[in-house]
């Protein structure tokens, strides 16, 4: 497996990553407390529109020297994890986790958790103090991020949560 900075001119790549999933479970966060709860979605690959929207941002964190890192096994991508530039919270040593995918096949294979390591690295690099994951409310994603060592935030960025009030919002510790 390779890893690398990806170039402006690839950030299209997404679109290669296979989405699909079969969700059984979700969390719901009230009163900073999870709760799971059994709901079922099949997804089969991307939304048109939400994969338009989603290579949009990742222009936009290029553009603002965030980071967009891929994983290939020979030429084909099947992994991509996004770090956003903007410094955020109350402190300003917050980065945003912008997003990580990987594909479906390779899963479950220690490409996600590599995608994280790096990315993390980055972050502290830029002096980071900790990253902020808004989390797709899935059991798989939040479970994931969980294992990685991230956590309920208790300082919830209202911006962030207003682009996705259903997600969990979570922070890692980078120190």
């Amino acid at each position: 497996m390779e890893y690398r900075e990806l170039k402006r001119e690839e950030l299209t790549l997404l679109r290669e990553i296979e989405r699909s999933e079969v969700v059984k479970e979700v969390y719901y966060c009230k009163n900073n407390r999870l709760s799971l709860v059994d709901e079922f979605y099949d997804i089969q690959g991307w939304d048109l529109d939400e994969l338009n929207s989603f290579i949009s941002r990742l222009y936009d964190i290029y553009d603002r020297n965030g980071t967009v890192l891929g994983a290939f096994d020979n030429d084909k991508i099947v992994g991509l994890v996004a770090l956003d530039s903007k410094a955020i919270g109350k402190n300003n040593d917050q980065l945003k986790l912008d997003m990580l995918y990987v594909s479906s096949t390779y899963r479950n294979k220690g490409i996600g958790k590599c995608l994280m390591n790096k990315i993390s690295r980055k972050a502290k690099d830029l002096g980071a103090k900790s990253l902020y994951i808004s989390a797709t409310p899935f059991r798989n994603t939040v479970d994931f991020y969980s294992r990685v060592g991230a956590k309920l935030t208790d300082e919830i960025i209202k911006e962030l949560y207003d682009l996705e009030p259903e997600d969990i919002h979570m922070v890692l510790d980078l120190n």
